[in-house]
């Protein structure tokens, strides 16, 4: 991912938090014909003992995805917020562009053992369920119907190794036009804008009278 200097993201605990926060991500290998093979899915960033980062998921078994795992890097993509912006929120500029937050990360994966994927689906399910009203958990679902998904499904972890955080915020703008892409974005009201104002306003506060 092209990232210049201005937008990219080098402090490890704003990337660790949009990863956890944004965590259902596009899942890239390569098979034998060098064609990529993607999946969206849900990831659970953990720490090990050492220090090391990975990231853990889940995918059919039916999906043949799996059978390119370990033999070059895999690549996870994580990204969510965006905004277009327009050229006439700029004094005199015309060209107009899109504001975006992503995280890549690149590495190698292996196939989670059956505890480990036990594990890591009790994970899943009580951090995902943790917002519910009436949350459940692993020990809810019935033996048999539990027995049969899991068989069905693959585990595996990818080692967080490489990481390529581009935040394309309208850095290089002067004060006038960036606080401006922020007023305009704030106006637009949707999610997106508004998570993207938010995020330039703390990178850049206004603090004129």
């Amino acid at each position: 991912m092209l990232t210049a200097k201005l937008n990219k993201e080098t402090d490890w605990s704003k990337i660790e938090a949009f990863m956890r926060e944004f965590s259902f991500a596009l899942v890239i290998d390569t098979d034998e014909n060098n064609v990529p093979q993607a999946t969206h899915l849900p990831l659970v960033l953990k720490q090990k003992p050492n220090g090391q980062y990975v990231l853990q998921g889940h995918l059919a078994k039916a999906n043949t995805q799996w059978h390119y795992f370990g033999k070059q890097d895999t690549l996870v993509i994580f990204s969510a917020p965006h905004a277009y912006i327009s050229s006439s929120w700029y004094e005199k500029e015309r060209i107009p562009t899109w504001n975006y937050m992503a995280v890549h990360v690149h590495g190698k994966t292996r196939i989670l053992t059956d505890e480990e994927l036990h594990q890591n689906l009790d994970e899943l399910v009580t951090h995902y369920e943790a917002a519910s009203k009436c949350p459940v958990t692993i020990a809810d679902i019935d033996e048999k119907s539990y027995a049969n998904n899991f068989k069905a499904i693959v585990g595996f972890e990818i080692e967080v190794r490489d990481i390529n955080a581009n935040y394309k915020l309208s850095a290089n703008k002067k004060d006038k036009d960036y606080f401006n892409v922020i007023a305009n974005l704030q106006e637009k009201g949707d999610e997106n804008s508004v998570r993207i104002a938010a995020e330039m306003q703390c990178r850049r506060p206004h603090t004129e009278e």
